[in-house]
């Protein structure tokens, strides 16, 4: 994550630059986005959760009784082809009582950002 030579505030990611717009010229990592880009970010759960038998938590007691997986994607296009697609994995816990909670939960290696593709065009 960075700024290009003529300023603009991009991601680089296995030699390809996906350029968002100028930068804001704040101190935060900020861009001023073309009105002609579009960005969607889609929340998904997976279809079939996993029952939750072994684990016991021995501070609270209170231990999920299934678990799924929460799928959020970034797809951002620009006008030019340009497309940038980012793929987070996190742990959705089911307690009785309390239905799905927030899906947060990360293990090392298996959640979190799991996928980055940029492709760039050059129509």
């Amino acid at each position: 994550m960075g700024t290009t030579k003529d300023n603009q505030l991009a991601l680089s990611f296995n030699g390809n630059i996906f350029p968002f717009g100028p930068a804001s010229g704040s101190d935060a990592l900020a861009a001023i986005v073309p009105a002609d880009d579009v960005a969607v970010v889609v929340i998904q759960h997976s279809a079939i959760g996993w029952p939750n038998f072994f684990e016991f938590n021995f501070m609270t007691g209170k231990t999920p009784t299934w678990k799924r997986s929460i799928y959020q994607k970034l797809a951002w296009k620009k006008p030019s082809g340009a497309r940038l697609e980012m793929l987070w994995r996190y742990e959705q816990y089911f307690y009785p009582g309390d239905g799905w909670v927030q899906a947060f939960m990360t293990r090392p290696g298996s959640t979190g950002l799991i996928q980055v593709d940029i492709l760039t065009s050059t129509r």
